[in-house]
């Protein structure tokens, strides 16, 4: 076949519905879920041809975790997880235990990959492997994205879609093809993750090393494998399309540590790295960013992966809403508005650690500073949950003081439970609907009677009271963030909390 043959695959029979998400990690994966969910015809353009067999993210934070929950996926990726308690800030190591917060757990990306590319083909989602993302021409219809298959040389098409999500991580063609603004640090790093293998009967412990040149570690992560990191400061990574070999990986872990070592056999390994860069706006018309494509920073306890599954169920549910023709006035444009003040505390968080270890030699004050800060348990606490516990201000900011303190917060993790809903249906969460947790002790509860007028977009659920939820009534959006709190059976502002995020009764 001629090479500049087009191959044009089947089209979707509803371009003005149609989503077309470029990238298939997590991100756009978790976004593909939620789309198919709502019964959104969605397409992944994904460049790499197959899932790979390694993992460089691993860590799901205890936020994110919840989000699998309430999806009622956490059980696909296994029965019992490993926890991982060590969490640090600029290589100062952080209390999890005392912080009160849930530790880290192990969920290799290419299990989650794997898990939601399996739901949501389930739901009608088609991925595209060894697809890539070339061109993007936006008009009045939607937007026309230009795909390339086949690499360098390879054959072209075209699909017509409503809109397109960018989640195709750090390098992100969409955001530089749709001409996205970004704020960008000139302060970079290069980074390597190389899994290496040890000679039979050779043990090795868990070792980490920081100074004003870059970070050097160690850790066991399979028999006779283990994980060694190295990350240079003020330098930038090689061509990503360049093997990663196992010289690069020595040779960066002599410049951060003086010394030479020898390994037996690499595996596999990742190159990362970069400038910390952070759209302005994380909407363009019909194109949208999530992930590292709109936020892309220094790689600390995998809060870009963690940031980006929750940018995926923020969006999901406000772009289904849009498209399937009841979102209110002003839902898809929330989702930048609530978004990118994370994507922003994430780039800063990873900011400050950069220029804190860069520093060293010059200022060692400042980092002995904020080591007997960490000594002190509410900054251990904001240390360990500042970018990863979100609470949206869903309502005027100078009635934050004096609202309840669940008003824009997590849904309480009582009321993810299967056994929440009471009945034989699924968990109206886990299908990413709007719900009405009527707490109260009594039947049909005036919260439970206004919310019953919504019942195609919310549904009512009569949980009874929950021990430490001060409430008796919680409407909670899709995504699983209480949009408004009821307490005593009063249920002023309750209709405006639905119109807001529902649209009109009926």
């Amino acid at each position: 076949m001629n090479a500049k043959t087009p191959i044009v695959p089947d089209s979707p029979t509803a371009p003005d519905r149609t989503v077309v998400i470029a990238g298939g990690g997590p991100t756009g994966m978790m976004l593909a879920h939620e789309l198919g969910l709502a019964g959104v015809p969605t397409i992944v353009l994904e460049r790499e041809p197959v899932i790979g067999d390694h993992s460089h993210n691993l860590g799901v934070h205890p936020r994110a975790v919840e989000a699998f929950e309430q999806r009622g996926l956490l059980s696909e990726f296994g029965s019992e997880f490993e926890s991982w308690p060590r969490l640090h800030f600029s290589m100062l190591w952080l209390d999890v235990p005392r912080s009160g917060d849930d530790f880290t757990v192990i969920i290799e990306q290419r299990l989650q990959q794997e898990v939601l590319t399996r739901r949501a083909a389930e739901l009608g989602v088609e991925v595209r492997r060894g697809h890539e993302i070339v061109g993007v021409e936006q008009h009045d219809g939607g937007v026309t994205v230009t795909v390339r298959t086949g690499g360098d040389g390879g054959t072209t098409y075209t699909i017509e879609c409503r809109c397109l999500v960018g989640a195709d991580g750090p390098l992100s063609a969409t955001r530089e093809l749709v001409g996205f603004e970004c704020d960008e640090s000139p302060v970079s790093y290069y980074g390597i993750f190389g899994d290496v293998k040890l000679p039979e009967g050779s043990e090795a412990g868990f070792v980490t090393d920081v100074n004003a040149r870059g970070i050097f570690c160690i850790w066991p992560f399979q028999e006779n494998i283990i994980r060694v990191m190295s990350i240079e400061f003020d330098a930038r990574p090689d061509d990503p399309a360049t093997p990663v070999t196992l010289e690069e990986l020595t040779s960066s872990i002599r410049r951060v540590t003086g010394e030479e070592m020898k390994f037996h056999e690499l595996r596999w390994a990742h190159r990362y790295g970069g400038t910390t860069l952070h759209a302005r706006d994380y909407r363009k018309g019909n194109v949208f960013l999530a992930g590292d494509a709109a936020h892309r920073h220094f790689v600390h306890a995998n809060h870009g992966h963690n940031t980006g599954i929750h940018d995926a169920v923020n969006l999901g549910w406000k772009l289904a809403a849009d498209i399937n023709g009841w979102a209110p006035e002003g839902l898809l444009d929330s989702y930048s508005a609530e978004r990118h003040p994370v994507g922003e505390r994430a780039c800063g968080h990873g900011q400050a650690q950069l220029e804190i270890m860069q520093s060293m030699e010059r200022s060692p004050g400042l980092r002995r500073l904020i080591g007997e800060l960490i000594e002190l348990d509410d900054a251990n606490r904001h240390f360990v949950t500042r970018v990863t516990n979100v609470r949206y201000p869903l309502w005027a900011q100078d009635a934050a003081d004096t609202a309840h303190p669940l008003l824009g917060a997590r849904v309480p993790k009582p009321l993810l439970k299967d056994g929440a809903a009471g009945s034989e249906q699924p968990h109206p969460l886990h299908v990413a609907r709007g719900v009405l947790f009527d707490l109260s002790a009594g039947v049909d509860s005036p919260a439970a009677t206004v919310a019953r007028d919504w019942r195609g977009r919310v549904s009512v659920v009569e949980a009874g009271p929950v021990e430490g939820v001060s409430a008796t009534a919680l409407l909670v959006r899709p995504d699983g963030f209480v949009a408004w709190v009821g307490v005593d059976d009063v249920v002023d502002g309750l209709t405006e909390a639905l119109t807001m995020w529902f649209g009109p009764a009926g």
